[in-house]
C-alpha cells in the first residue's frame, strides 16, 4: 500500500506542478494579450490619426502640383520677377469729375501689357442719388466719387532697354 500511496503523491506532485506551470503560463499569455491589444490600440490611434491627416494631405499634393503648373506656364512665358517693379497707390476716396475718374483710370491701364494693376480696394459712386455710372450724366449731375487702393505692377526691363 505503500507504493500505491507514494504513486499518488508523485501524481499528485506532478499534477501540481503541471497546474503551477499552466498558471504560470496562463499569466504570462494574459500579460501579453494585455500589451498586445495596448500596442494594437496605440495602432489604431495612429491609423484614425492618419485618416484625419489624409484630406489635408490630398490639398496639400493638389497646390503642389498647382504651383508646379503655375511655375510651368511661368516658365514657358518667359516672366522674369527681376523685370518687374511695383508702386503701391492710394487714392481716398473724394469726389471727382466723370472726366477726371475716366482719366486716373486710363492711367492706371496705361502700361498696357507692360502692367497690372492689383486693386485691394476700388470705390466708385454716383454722388446724386438719381444719376447712374453707367448711363449719361444729367443737367446737375455733381460728379463720382473714386477711391483706389493696390499694387500697380510694372515691367522695368522694356524701360531699360529703351534708355541709351
Amino acid at each position: 500500500m505503500n507504493s500505491v500511496r507514494v504513486i499518488k503523491l508523485v501524481a499528485l506532485a506532478g499534477a501540481t506542478v503541471l497546474m503551477g506551470a499552466g498558471a504560470f503560463m496562463a499569466q504570462d499569455g494574459l500579460t501579453t494579450l494585455a500589451l498586445e491589444r495596448q500596442q494594437a490600440a496605440q495602432v489604431q490611434a495612429r491609423l484614425e490619426a492618419a485618416r484625419r491627416l489624409l484630406p489635408e494631405m490630398d490639398k496639400r499634393e493638389a497646390l503642389s502640383r498647382s504651383v508646379k503648373e503655375v511655375t510651368a506656364k511661368v516658365n514657358e512665358t518667359g516672366f522674369d520677377p527681376a523685370q518687374w517693379g511695383e508702386r503701391r497707390i492710394r487714392r481716398t476716396p473724394a469726389a471727382v469729375s466723370r472726366v477726371e475718374a475716366a482719366q486716373f483710370l486710363s492711367e492706371l491701364r496705361a502700361g498696357g501689357r507692360g502692367a497690372l494693376f492689383v486693386a485691394d480696394s476700388f470705390e466708385l459712386a454716383t454722388v446724386s442719388k438719381e444719376a447712374g455710372l453707367f448711363t449719361p450724366p444729367a443737367a446737375g449731375d455733381q460728379g463720382l466719387t473714386l477711391g483706389v487702393t493696390g499694387t500697380l505692377h510694372f515691367k522695368t526691363a522694356a524701360v531699360a532697354a529703351d534708355r541709351p
